[in-house]
């Protein structure tokens, strides 16, 4: 291997001086990967590690000879589209190396870090998620398909099962692994405000350009301009847009429009031209000059993808891929990466937005537990695809228990376009734990107030007599010793104002005794305090500086400084006198809640400033609590010093803390069920096996399995056979009397466990109502063991129903917890109070499968309508110009077309699949527009440079008709098949289809237009039934011709000589008879 200049040698030198020529250079990352090497043994472990621009990788971090990599000429490329093994390959001008990391995650940071130190020597490294030094490079992986491509950088032909090939994630270039070192920055945009090599002109930018690639042109693809056949398999040809999917040839690139309409998903595009990176960062946001742009149709309503690409059998990686192909890829975001903040975030500016969330019930939790963070639960709508075990909410929202991998994820971004909302309702579990019993302290006695007032003044003085030694003390060794007797003295204190305290809390004299006394104490304390802390920061720097010094022109070697045992000892003193401060703040706080308003105001303390501002809780305890809990409940809150985990830490709560005065804690929100008892146990010990070993449990069938042998052993332990004695049930404030059980499910769906039904039905009984996802209700079920839940997944079972109720709640008793769980995560809950009550309710997507098939329907009739042929006029009748009271109809029509063109722009910008119908409401608009108005080709200021035309020639007449008829044929099939949900808009529509059919019937009435286009449309029609004819009836009549010389008695043949002789009757009854049959281009 080769070695790199000036490497330290030696087993035990430090990483943060490799080379002492690159001394200054931080390494950015380190640790094992494998790499693939030419021995019998492919694959080694290899310690790799970045710094600065360079790549070190060694078999062992202690040795001292390290082979190098330049990184900033190199390129990346993942092993294969799934990689399963994590690996990837940097490519350079002499070698390609392979390496492997130990999960995706660390393989993306890998990859992440590389790519920004080739944009130069970068310190920090931002987050591969909002990386603004990543915009616009491509993501390779390797791919080996089965016929020719060619290279988007040379030009060159990339033969079929080329090892050579890679392909784009994003973009689909394609490039030799060596050309991908020449290729530039072009890949898909994210946004065009810090892309400085595509960055347009201001003027531009307005509207959206094309981004062109030129060739991996789709096979049946047509021109947009000439309709003709685009691409080739014999070079690289013709373009692209990876925004709107148009294909256009090299010529007819400059006849094509420059504006980008971003296609059949333009209301789920965020445009690159509305986000902006204001701060620098890579946190893309929507930019404030977007939102004054008209945008009638794109953007109206865009999508969020968060997908977690550990769920699915590693089908996220593949999901994350696809969608940002289709979509923006700052659009998709992978949850295991950060969360679902950063999306929410971009998005939070907008008025409306859906959001998709790829994964199981846990997933969908966190990121509607973001959005209520985020406040913007009104705004969006949540679709699920299930790629989780369970996967209960996607299956109650239609869609389906798992995503086949046979499906293309372009069907999802339509399903989610159709689907409709369903409202979710959503419930808060309050947890109240009971306090601890402290044991009595030591030696523990009551005490009288005289015996208190003795002691407490005796303790004072001796903190002050100590305190004075600190400030007159020559030697280190007295200021510890001193210390230590002073914080005895402060804890003598706190013990005998709880020995007292039944007696202090009926004084008021004793009360404000104890806070004068605990304020001096404060005090001492905050000077020994100050006086340990600036004493070990001088003496630490000064012996800093003269141990490096000398270790520096010694060892060369970076100095680790050396603590002393003085020095370890007032450290140790300054952490327990600051802790005995917080405790002695806390009694005072607890004690003053004795006093009333009057003694509270008029006692001075410089320490002991309190606020009682009454913070709002929605908590039914809390306003029933009486006005001194409240006021000490309040009091507790408000500390900003103190800190949460301060107060649970401290050993006081014996002093003044009651069951009643504690509060309800929101532990999490649920959406499907909650359990106690038998399935939370099963779901903890999954949940804890799969953290210990993750490899296990990679796929659904494996989890499934695993539940499975949890839920069998439960068989034999009974582990919670008596559950009835240790828990106490409430619904909506009755006690409940439990049977012998081992477990409680509290539903809110109608899938439990992976499409269980447990409540048994979703119909009503006399006793029950049907179970519904918006009823503001919970079925509470039991659960008598594992043959119960087993049973329950072949046959409805209703006996095991407790109730149906608004609230719940559940009193665990006794001193040891009980396995709870929530949506599939479970924790051990400590005795006290749970409670379940509404939180909010959330807008989901539900499948709408009517919906789905009626928009089929409508397609059909809409391709139909788009094959009739356009009419065409004779030469002499074209030269004609319409009569006055012909162009005055005509007009007419044009208004009640322009008003019903108007009407379905709104609705698309409501109703996401109204958007079907753009494509007749352009080119109808276009065609009005070309009619009805002419031009100046000088100016290009838009619709202030339209003037009317005075007449019109029948050709005109006629193609405004016949476009006119076709968006009323397409708009009413659309409204017949009942795809306008709101029946307030339908009606608004129906009247303007109405006027636009009356009209369409008065100019049909004229004779010379009327002929023409009724005879087209008779003809197409005629057209149209041929065709039906020609698919249906040759099939009929080969079937009889088959069986007409057949007995029904005869067997048939088996497998292949069936086939052989079925295809041998038919060539000699094709020689025989001299009549054609219809060819398979005719069928």
């Amino acid at each position: 291997m080769s070695q790199p200049s000036g490497l330290l040698s030696g087993s035990n030198r430090q990483h943060s001086a490799w080379l002492p020529g690159e001394g200054s250079e931080k390494i950015l990352k380190e640790g094992p990967l494998l790499k693939n090497c030419n021995s019998f043994r492919r694959w080694k472990l290899r310690y790799c590690l970045i710094q600065g621009q360079k790549l070190h990788f060694a078999h062992h971090p202690s040795f001292a000879h390290f082979e190098t990599i330049d990184l900033s000429e190199v390129a990346l490329a993942e092993s294969s589209w799934r990689n399963l093994c994590h690996s990837f390959c940097l490519i350079t001008p002499h070698r390609k190396v392979s390496l492997a990391a130990p999960s995706r995650k660390d393989m993306e940071e890998w990859i992440n870090i590389i790519k920004t130190v080739q944009q130069g020597e970068i310190h920090t490294i931002p987050a591969a998620e909002n990386n603004p030094y990543l915009i616009g490079m491509h993501y390779w992986y390797s791919s080996h398909s089965p016929r020719t491509q060619f290279c988007n950088v040379c030009r060159e032909s990339i033969p079929a099962l080329s090892r050579d090939a890679i392909i784009c994630e994003v973009c689909k270039v394609k490039s030799h692994k060596l050309c991908a070192l020449r290729a530039s920055k072009d890949c898909k945009w994210n946004t065009l405000s810090v892309t400085d090599d595509l960055l347009l002109p201001a003027d531009e930018i307005q509207t959206m350009p094309h981004q062109w690639v030129e060739g991996s042109i789709p096979a049946d693809s047509r021109c947009a301009v000439c309709h003709e056949s685009c691409g080739s398999h014999h070079r690289l040809q013709d373009f692209r847009c990876l925004w709107c999917e148009s294909t256009v040839h090299s010529a007819c690139q400059r006849r094509f429009s420059k504006e980008c309409s971003f296609g059949s998903r333009r209301s789920s595009i965020v445009p690159p031209t509305a986000l902006s990176d204001p701060r620098g960062d890579g946190q893309l946001v929507v930019s404030s000059d977007f939102w004054s742009l008209d945008w009638p149709l794109t953007c109206s309503c865009p999508l969020l993808i968060f997908i977690n690409s550990k769920s699915g059998d590693h089908q996220g990686i593949i999901f994350l891929r696809k969608f940002k192909q289709y979509l923006n890829p700052s659009q998709v975001f992978d949850l295991s990466k950060g969360g679902p903040e950063a999306g929410i975030c971009m998005f939070k500016n907008f008025s409306r937005f859906r959001v998709l969330v790829c994964g199981g019930d846990g997933s969908v939790s966190w990121v509607l537990s973001t959005i209520d963070a985020f406040e913007v639960h009104d705004r969006c709508q949540l679709a699920v695809i299930p790629l989780g075990t369970g996967n209960d909410l996607a299956r109650v929202l239609g869609w389906g228990s798992v995503w086949s991998k046979n499906k293309s994820p372009l069907d999802i971004l339509n399903r989610v376009e159709q689907a409709n909302v369903r409202i979710l309702d959503r419930w808060s579990v309050m947890i109240r734990e009971n306090p601890k019993q402290f044991p009595p302290l030591k030696g523990q006695v009551k005490m009288d107030i005289p015996r208190f007032e003795a002691a407490a003044i005796q303790h004072l003085e001796a903190a002050n007599n100590e305190l004075n030694k600190i400030l007159k003390a020559q030697y280190p060794t007295e200021i510890v010793i001193a210390s230590r007797f002073l914080c005895s003295a402060v804890e003598d204190f706190m013990i005998d104002i709880v020995k007292a305290w039944t007696q202090i809390k009926q004084n008021n004299t004793a009360v404000e005794s104890v806070i004068l006394k605990s304020d001096l104490m404060y005090d001492k304390l905050s000077i020994i305090i100050d006086i340990l802390t600036e004493d070990e920061e001088v003496t630490s720097a000064e012996r800093l500086a003269t141990t490096y010094g000398t270790s520096e022109k010694i060892e060369r070697k970076p100095f680790v400084p050396q603590i002393d045992h003085v020095t370890k000892s007032k450290l140790e003193l300054a952490v327990r006198a600051h802790d005995i401060q917080k405790s002695l703040k806390l009694i005072i706080f607890q004690v003053e809640q004795v006093l009333d308003e009057e003694s509270r105001q008029s006692l001075s303390v410089k320490n002991f400033t309190s606020t009682f501002c009454l913070e709002e809780d929605d908590s039914e305890e809390f306003s029933q609590m009486s006005p001194r809990h409240r006021s000490y409940c309040s009091t507790l809150s408000s500390l900003l010093s103190l800190q949460s985990e301060d107060l649970r830490n401290l050993d006081l709560d014996y002093l003044h803390f009651t069951p009643e005065t504690i509060r309800f804690k929101e532990k999490c929100v649920m959406n499907n069920y909650f359990g106690i008892g038998l399935d939370a146990k099963i779901s903890l010990e999954f949940n804890t096996r799969r953290d210990e070993h993750p490899g296990q449990y990679n796929s659904r069938l494996k989890n499934k399995i695993w539940y499975g042998l949890l839920g069998s052993k439960e068989l034999l332990q009974r582990s919670y056979r008596k559950l009835e004695e240790r828990i106490q049930l409430e619904c909506d404030g009755e006690p409940i009397s439990l049977p012998n059980l081992q477990g409680i499910v509290v539903l809110n769906i109608t899938s439990y466990a992976g499409g269980v039904n447990f409540w048994g039905s979703t119909t009503a009984t006399a006793e029950y109502e049907a179970p519904a996802i918006d009823d503001g209700k919970l079925e509470v079920v039991a659960i008598f063991g594992s043959v119960q839940m087993a049973m329950s997944r072949l046959i409805n079972l209703h006996h095991h129903r407790i109730a149906q109720c608004h609230e719940v709640m559940i009193t665990i008793i006794g001193e040891e917890g009980i396995p709870v769980q929530v949506d599939g995560e479970a924790w051990i809950q400590k005795p006290g109070l749970i409670k379940i009550k509404y939180k909010n309710a959330a807008q989901m997507l539900m499948r709408d499968r009517n919906f789905e098939n009626s928009l089929k329907t409508w397609e059909c009739k809409h391709t139909e309508i788009q094959a009739i042929p356009p009419p065409h006029l004779d030469f002499q009748e074209s030269q004609d110009s319409l009569s006055d009271s012909e162009y005055a109809q005509m007009q007419h029509l044009a208004r009640l077309a322009e008003n019903l063109i108007s009407r379905l722009n709104d609705l698309s910008k409501v109703h996401q699949h109204v958007s079907v119908l753009m494509d007749s409401v352009n080119a109808s608009a276009n065609v009005l527009n070309d009619v009805f108005y002419s031009h100046d080709s000088g100016n290009e200021a838009g619709a202030a440079s339209c003037t009317p035309i005075e007449t019109l020639s029948r050709t005109d007449a006629v193609d405004v008709t016949f476009s006119l008829k076709g968006l009323y044929d397409d708009t009413k099939a659309f409204v017949d098949e009942n795809l306008l949900r709101d029946a307030e808009d339908e009606a608004t529509l129906k009247n303007a289809l109405e006027a636009m059919n009356t009209e369409l019937r008065r100019i049909l009435a004229i004779d010379w237009l009327g002929q023409i286009l009724l005879r087209e449309e008779h003809s197409s029609d005629a057209n149209s039934l041929t065709r039906r004819l020609r698919v249906r009836f040759p099939k009929l009549g080969r079937k009889k011709r088959e069986g007409g010389g057949k007995s029904k008695s005869k067997p048939r043949l088996p497998g292949f000589f069936s086939k052989f002789w079925r295809r041998r009757n038919r060539g000699n009854a094709a020689k025989d008879n001299d009549s054609p049959t219809p060819s398979g281009s005719q069928l």
